[in-house]
């Protein structure tokens, strides 16, 4: 009986020590998991469509460069062009108090709410690649109105005397859409050269493609197609092509993606504007990082474009 009574006091001992060790670990766990959850530093990124390109490369480069750093978690939504929708996703992350908000901006004016919603909220935004006509912000990205402005230069120094042109407008009523057409019209400065036409493609390939086939119905003659963006430009050319009315015309667009380096490379397309996707995702996640270590965030953070034309396209390539 006493061994029996001895065996049952050690282990009662025994359970007690394992239980106060199970404790400990669970308290220690706790802990750990709140410390976790404290160092974490969440962004919201509400971006304009996925199905944009470039919209899409720059997003890409934004997941890239949050790698390098695990304590930050970024949670993503997608307007698909609607800023009713993009208002609704930015109230969403305000809802989950997210510690910054990315957006890259379906509308300039339209955006306005939820930027000073956020700012009400005292949650930093970073307006990527559009601005906000109102609120607190940092503006990271490029000068719209200086795509138009190099489109223009080339153009005028290239395009013969007398010459007739067709410009492909981005999606109407959007501040970048009306930036680039004035940046071109401005820089242009020739009063020999005709716009014969000036209609939207929406930023869109088979927009363009479409546009410009009536185009060709409408006008014999002309000796440029400048569009707001790649996509159009590239929609432009498989027209031309089709047509068989290629020689001659001169195609420029905006963003610097692959398919367009690789026209310019065989000649078929004359220029795009370099919009650097991954230099202004790296830059705005360089704010996230400083806003994530307390530092007061910039008003903006350029990018510049660059214009790239056969001369110098091998070197955008390798990018």
């Amino acid at each position: 009986m006493k061994i029996i009574a001895k065996f049952a006091f050690a282990c009662a001992v025994s359970l007690a020590a394992l239980s106060a060790t199970a404790a400990t670990a669970a308290t220690a766990a706790t802990a750990a998991t709140a410390e976790t959850a404290a160092d974490k530093f969440v962004v919201g990124y509400a971006n304009m469509a996925d199905t944009d390109v470039f919209v899409m490369a720059r997003k890409n480069a934004f997941i890239e460069a949050a790698k390098s750093d695990p304590a930050v978690t970024v949670n993503f939504s997608d307007a698909n062009n609607d800023v009713s929708k993009q208002l609704d996703q930015i109230d969403n992350f305000i809802a989950q108090k997210v510690n910054a908000i990315v957006v890259v901006p379906v509308d300039y004016q339209g955006i306005v709410p939820g930027v000073e919603k956020a700012n009400e909220a005292g949650i930093p935004v970073i307006a990527l690649g559009i601005q906000s006509a109102g609120g607190k912000y940092t503006f990271v990205g490029s000068k719209n109105i200086d795509a138009g402005r190099l489109q223009g230069e080339y153009m005028k120094a290239n395009l013969p005397k007398d010459a007739k042109i067709l410009y492909l407008e981005g999606t109407p009523g959007l501040s970048h859409t009306q930036e680039r057409k004035k940046g071109f019209e401005d820089a242009l400065g020739r009063s020999d050269v005709t716009t014969l036409a000036s209609l939207s493609g929406n930023y869109d390939r088979a927009e363009g493609m479409k546009v410009t086939e009536d185009w060709i119905q409408s006008f014999p003659n002309f000796d440029a197609i400048v569009a707001a963006n790649d996509q159009m430009a590239l929609g432009a050319l498989e027209a031309l092509q089709g047509a068989n009315r290629l020689k001659g015309v001169l195609i420029s667009g905006v963003d610097g993606t692959a398919d367009a380096l690789n026209a310019i490379k065989a000649g078929t397309m004359s220029q795009t504007i370099f919009q650097d996707a991954a230099g202004q995702a790296k830059a705005a996640f360089e704010v996230v990082e400083g806003l994530k270590k307390g530092e007061q965030a910039p008003a903006e953070k350029l990018v510049p474009f660059a214009s790239i034309t056969k001369q110098n396209v091998d070197q955008y390539a390798k990018k």
